[in-house]
C-alpha cells in the first residue's frame, strides 16, 4: 500500500556553527518545507534558512511535541526537517521519533531518513588536541530522566576502567552540586591530577576552551548545559598547547627525537 506522507529527516546540526554542518545535512535543510527544533538550533542555522520555509522553534523539554508535530506534519504531506545539536542519534531526537511513530504504528509507513552530524565531544576533542584516542565514554549529569544512582554506577565503572570519560550536561540552574559529586566518585580511582579539558561552546562566538586537572573540573564559572568536559586516562598528558592521549604506539615504535630525527634523515 502506498501512503502519501511527507518524509521526516532527522539532521545533527553539529556543534553549533554552520560551517561544520555537512554537505548532506544543509541540502536536506534546505529541501525542507517545514524545519522543527529547539529554539537555541534553530537560530544557529538561520543564515541557510529561507522564507518560503514555515520555521517551528520549540522550547526546552519540548521534545515530544517536536516528535509528535514532526510526525503529524509528515502525515499532512509536509517535507519535514527535525533538527538537533550535534549528531541526532547522541542524546537527541533520533530514538524519540521513531518510539513515538512506532507507538502510533506508522513504522515503514512515514518516511524517515537520518544525517549524521558532528557530536560535541568530536568538536572539544578537536579543539583541545587529542585527548580521545583510545576507548572512551560518554555520561550524562543530567537526572531527569536517568536516575542518579544509575549515573553514579556508570562514573566508577568508566573511571576502573581507565576510559577517557567525557561529561555532558555537567551542571545546570537547578544542578548545581552533581558535578563535584561526579568529580569525588571519579577520584576514588583517577588520579587527581589527571588532565581534563573544559569546553564551552565550541565553534560559537563565545567559545571558552580551559585546560586543567580532574580535582579542579567544578571550579570554573564555565560549566553549564553548554559545556562539555573530557577526563583523560592513565595515558594522557598536556603538553605546552595540546591535550594528548596515547594510543600506545610508542610502545611498539620508538618515537623518540634521536630516532624520529634518524627516520626523517633516511628518508631524506
Amino acid at each position: 500500500m502506498h501512503y502519501n506522507y511527507g518524509k521526516i529527516t532527522v539532521i545533527g546540526t553539529g556543534p553549533g556553527d554552520a560551517d561544520h554542518l555537512s554537505k548532506k545535512a544543509l541540502e536536506s535543510i534546505k529541501e525542507a518545507e517545514i524545519v522543527i527544533g529547539y529554539s537555541s538550533y534553530l537560530k544557529q542555522i538561520d543564515s541557510i534558512l529561507n522564507e518560503n520555509q514555515e520555521k517551528m522553534p520549540f522550547n526546552m523539554k519540548d521534545e515530544i511535541k517536536r516528535c509528535e508535530t514532526a510526525v503529524k506534519k509528515s502525515l499532512e504531506g509536509k517535507t519535514v526537517a527535525l533538527v538537533s545539536g550535534g549528531d541526532a542519534g547522541i542524546y537527541g531526537m533520533s530514538g524519540l521519533l521513531l518510539e513515538i511513530i512506532d507507538k502510533e504504528s506508522l513504522t515503514g509507513k512515514v518516511p524517515v531518513e537520518f544525517v549524521p552530524g558532528i557530536p560535541a565531544f568530536c568538536a572539544v576533542s578537536a579543539a583541545a588536541g587529542a585527548p580521545i584516542t583510545n576507548d572512551f565514554c560518554v555520561i550524562s549529569l543530567s537526572n531527569l530522566l536517568t536516575p542518579w544512582k544509575d549515573i553514579e554506577k556508570r562514573l566508577r565503572a568508566a573511571a576502573a576502567g581507565d576510559f577517557v570519560i567525557i561529561i555532558y550536561n555537567p551542571k545546570s540552574m537547578k544542578r548545581k552540586e552533581e558535578l563535584t559529586m561526579a568529580k569525588n566518585i571519579l577520584l576514588e580511582n583517577i588520579e587527581k591530577d589527571t588532565p581534563a579539558v573544559i569546553a564551552k561552546a565550541v565553534t560559537r562566538p563565545d567559545e571558552e576552551i580551559v585546560i586543567t586537572t580532574l580535582e579542579n573540573i567544578d571550579k570554573f564559572d564555565i560549566v553549564s548545559m553548554n559545556t562539555t568536559i573530557v577526563i583523560g586516562n592513565g595515558n594522557t598528558y598536556v603538553n605546552d598547547l595540546y591535550m594528548i592521549t596515547r594510543r600506545g604506539y610508542g610502545n611498539k615504535y620508538d618515537l623518540s627525537k634521536n630516532n624520529i630525527d634518524k627516520n626523517i634523515a633516511e628518508e631524506n
